[in-house]
This record gives structure tokens, sequence and C-alpha cells, in this order.
């Protein structure tokens, strides 16, 4: 069995009897939640446990964690006692922090996200060269840090997740690759899949709006329609989108393209429970790596899958690791266009 230490200060704390350590490409903060004894076998005294302490999360050496503990739960009776623990990596507080009200004028991504992330001790790095720069960013009223970045992110195409180290990486989709494949009959105990149509549609139609011209009638704005059809679906399933801001005809044919195939790679995803955590190479299994599948029930044999999530568990059922798995497609965003330049506020 791996070895699980959190380590807050100069002292390690091991002897878990349950725990669960989530890291994955929906949630920019990796997560655990551990249940362990109070005392340690041969010691009088308790360890005191700080809430929003820093600490950092080992995995058999692997290094998943570098955060802060949110939560600490003691639980005690006349015979036993124990205490629950729970934390997130430090990119939690971009998630949870909102964003100050300052305007960008003319920076890239990279550097806005540098500046936002310094005071809360966070490092940014960009695997995706995405530092062109905007006309305009800020952020609406009562947004997070997280929620202005990732809205900048999403126009450039570009995906923020952490490494466990603590740092925000600027990424795009597929960065790694597994080095074993998913075979159903040797590293696949057990799946479940979740193949679910109901936001799948057979054709998409974007309409918005462009700027006019003088090919457009002077100030008038002209009418922009762009449509994708998915082959998939079989029968008659239409849905029509309303663009958020003015978008020309390529932007509008990129947009509803990347609806149709986020659409339906988030409908194909199915959870697998291996047999162990690490691969034939000796690395551990991570996020935001593709990997093939062959698993007849599935209907997958040898077709590339993005993994999304990872779970190492402990539990009454045992020790276990847990990936999610879809099509690339799920996070294969496009860049989207900027949102015209106001004025700044404060």
């Amino acid at each position: 069995m791996p070895d699980v230490l959190l380590t807050i200060g100069n002292q390690q704390w091991g002897g878990w009897k349950r725990y669960r350590i989530g890291l994955g490409m929906q949630q920019l903060a990796g997560s655990f939640e551990l249940q362990l004894t109070e005392r340690w076998a041969g010691q009088a005294s308790r360890r005191e446990i700080p809430e929003g302490a820093p600490c950092t999360l080992h995995y058999d050496g692997e290094l998943l964690i570098t955060g802060y503990i949110d939560r600490v739960s003691p639980s005690y009776d006349a015979n036993s006692h124990s205490v629950s623990v729970s934390g997130r990596d430090k990119t939690a507080d971009l998630v949870d922090c909102s964003a100050p009200p300052m305007q960008f004028i003319g920076r890239g991504l990279v550097d806005v996200a540098r500046e936002l992330c310094a005071p809360f001790g966070i490092a940014v790095i960009d695997q995706a060269g995405a530092n062109a720069p905007f006309r305009s960013l800020k952020p609406n009223d009562g947004e997070s840090v997280f929620e202005m970045l990732d809205q900048a992110a999403r126009i450039r195409g570009v995906l923020l997740v952490t490494d466990g180290c603590g740092n925000l990486i600027i990424t795009r989709a597929g960065q790694y690759r597994a080095h074993d494949a998913l075979v159903l009959g040797e590293n696949i105990l057990q799946a479940s899949g979740n193949r679910d149509r109901t936001d799948v549609f057979s054709q998409y139609s974007l309409k918005g709006q462009a700027a006019g011209s003088d090919d457009f009638f002077g100030e008038q704005a002209a009418s922009v329609l762009a449509r994708s059809r998915d082959s998939r679906v079989t029968r008659h399933r239409p849905l029509t989108l309303i663009a958020d801001g003015p978008i020309d005809g390529k932007a509008a044919r990129d947009q509803v393209t990347w609806e149709r195939n986020v659409r339906w790679g988030r409908s194909q995803s199915v959870s697998y429970t291996l047999a162990g955590y690490r691969q034939s190479n000796g690395e551990i299994w991570r996020a935001n790596s593709l990997v093939p599948v062959y698993d007849a029930y599935q209907y997958l044999r040898g077709a590339e899958r993005l993994v999304t999530e990872v779970a190492y568990q402990l539990d009454d059922q045992g020790e276990r690791c847990e990936l999610t798995v879809m099509p690339k497609e799920a996070f294969a965003l496009v860049p989207q266009p900027e949102p015209e330049a106001t004025d700044a506020w404060y």
C-alpha cells in the first residue's frame, strides 16, 4: 500500500484509515479528504493540526498537492478518537477570492495572471504561448480571480490547471501521453459509463451581430449565422444559440463547431477503477494525459481518450485508483472573439 503523507511544518502525518485525493481538469485546485488516528503508536500526546496551515501532500513519494488545510473535524468518544482533515491546492484561493477592480489595457493573459496571482504566492507557468495582448481585460462585479482568468483563457483557447506544486499552469488539452493503455481484463478492474445525449443535438446554429460598416448600411449591425451538423445524432434535434457579443463569420463558425464537439465529448464519459496506481514505467496516472482504451463494453477498440480526473482512494473497499476519461473534444477549446473594450472603472 502506498504511503500518504501530509506535511505541516516539520511534522508528517500518516496512518490513514481513509483518504481520497482528487485531481482533475474540471476543478482548478486539487483536493484531499483524510481520516486519521489522532495519536501515533507509542505517543501519549496529541498532535494538533491547525486549520489554515500551509501543507503538502505526498502519495507514495509523489507530490500531488501544495496548499492549505481547509477544515479539521475531530471526533471522539470514551473509547476512540480520530480526526478528519481536508484541504486544497494553493490555487483554491483564486477560486474563492474576488478579483481586484482594475482594468488591464494591452496586456496578455500570462502577464495579467502573474500580476493577479502574485499576492497569493502562486507562480504562473505558460505551456501554451498564450500571451497575445488583449485590448482590455477587467473583472465583472463579484467575479473571482479564477472566473476572470478563465474567461480570458477561453478567449485564447487555453485551459487553466494546477500542477500539484501550487502553480497555475496555462496549457491545452492532451499535454501529456500515458505510457500504458487502458485494457479490459488487464489493468481495468471495474468500469461505469455515462453515455448521455441529453445535451447533444443534430444541428447547431449560432446567431449574432457583427459591427456594421459601409457595406452594411453604415452603423447598422449585420446578422451572422453559422451552422454545424453532428452526423452521430440521426434524429432531428436542432439547437439555436445566441452569441454573447459582436462576432464575425469565422468566429461564429469556430464557436458553433466548438459547441458541437464539447457537447459530444462530455456526453461520452467513462470511469475506470484500475489494478494499480502506477503505470508499467513507474509513472503514476495523471490528468490531462491521452490514453488508448480497449474496452468492448464501451465500444472502444484502441480509441484515444483524455484522462480528465484522477482519484486515489482508500476506504472500506480497499485502496484503488479511479480515472475518468472523455474524448479530447470535451476540452478542445477554440479561441473566442474578444469582448468590446470599455472605459476603466474603480
